[in-house]
C-alpha cells in the first residue's frame, strides 16, 4: 500500500543529507519527493511529499528515530502510529 509523507523542507533535507552516505535506498526514496505548495489561513506553506510503500515509510521512520531526527515526528503521524509505536 501506498503512503504520502509530508515534511517540512528543512527536516526534508536534514534527513536527506542524513542518508546519503549509508543508507541508499532510503535516500533514493526521499530524492523522489517534490515540493508542493498549500495556502493555510492566507499564507503559503511548503512541504515536500514522498510517495512510498508502506514498509519504506517505516524503514524510514527506523533510520529517522535512529538518528534522533525531528522528521520522524511527520512520518509517524502519515503511518497513523500513535506516540508510542
Amino acid at each position: 500500500m501506498k503512503i504520502l509523507i509530508e515534511m517540512s523542507p528543512e527536516h526534508y533535507d536534514g534527513f536527506l543529507s542524513k542518508c546519503r552516505d549509508t543508507w541508499l535506498l532510503e535516500a533514493t526514496i526521499l530524492r523522489k519527493g517534490v515540493a508542493i505548495r498549500q495556502q493555510i489561513d492566507g499564507a503559503q506553506h511548503r512541504k515536500i511529499a514522498v510517495l512510498c510503500e508502506t514498509h519504506q515509510a517505516h524503514n524510514l521512520l527506523v533510520i529517522a528515530r535512529s538518528l534522533k531526527l525531528p522528521v520522524a515526528e511527520e512520518i509517524r503521524k502519515a503511518l497513523g502510529y500513535s506516540r508510542d509505536q
